[in-house]
C-alpha cells in the first residue's frame, strides 16, 4: 500500500486494497484481444470508412487540380520564354541594324563634307575669276577687250 514502505510490486506479495492485486496481476492473464493470438485491426463503423473515402477523393481533387494548374504555369511560362527569346531577338537584330545606320551615316557624312570641299573649291577658283575679270574691266577702262596700242 502507499506510504508502508513496501513496493506493490518486487516479491510479488499481493496487497489487498485500492487495486494493489491488480498490479502484480496484469500480465498473468488473457490479453486485451481477449484470447485470440495476432493482431486484430479494430473494427470500424461505414461512417469511418465514408469519412477516409471523402478526405482520399478531396486530396486526389486537389492533387489534380493542382496538376492542371502547374501544366498551365509550364504553359504559360514556355509561352513566356519564347516571347523572351524573340524580344532577345529583336534586341540583336536592332542593335545590329543600329551599327550598320551608324556606319551608313558615317559614310554619308564624309562623301558630304568631300563634295563641300569640291563645292568651296569652285566657288574659291570662280571668286579669284571674278576679281580677276573685275580688275581687267578697270584696267581697261570699262572695255571687256583692252587695246594695248
Amino acid at each position: 500500500m502507499y506510504g508502508s514502505g513496501q513496493p506493490l510490486w518486487g516479491k510479488g506479495d499481493k496487497k489487498e486494497g485500492n487495486g494493489g492485486g491488480q498490479l502484480n496481476n496484469r500480465h498473468q492473464g488473457q490479453s486485451y484481444q481477449k484470447g485470440t493470438s495476432g493482431y486484430q485491426p479494430p473494427v470500424v463503423g461505414n461512417a469511418y470508412a465514408e469519412q477516409q473515402t471523402g478526405v482520399m477523393e478531396d486530396t486526389m481533387k486537389t492533387h489534380y487540380e493542382a496538376e492542371g494548374t502547374a501544366a498551365t504555369v509550364l504553359s504559360q511560362m514556355t509561352t513566356q520564354r519564347y516571347q523572351l527569346q524573340g524580344a532577345h531577338d529583336n534586341v540583336h537584330e536592332m542593335r545590329e541594324t543600329t551599327a550598320k545606320a551608324k556606319q551608313n551615316l558615317e559614310e554619308l557624312r564624309t562623301k558630304m563634307l568631300k563634295k563641300k570641299r569640291k563645292l568651296q573649291a569652285i566657288a574659291a577658283v570662280l571668286a579669284i575669276a571674278d576679281i580677276f575679270l573685275f580688275f581687267r574691266l578697270l584696267y581697261c577702262g570699262g572695255s571687256f577687250f583692252c587695246r594695248s596700242w
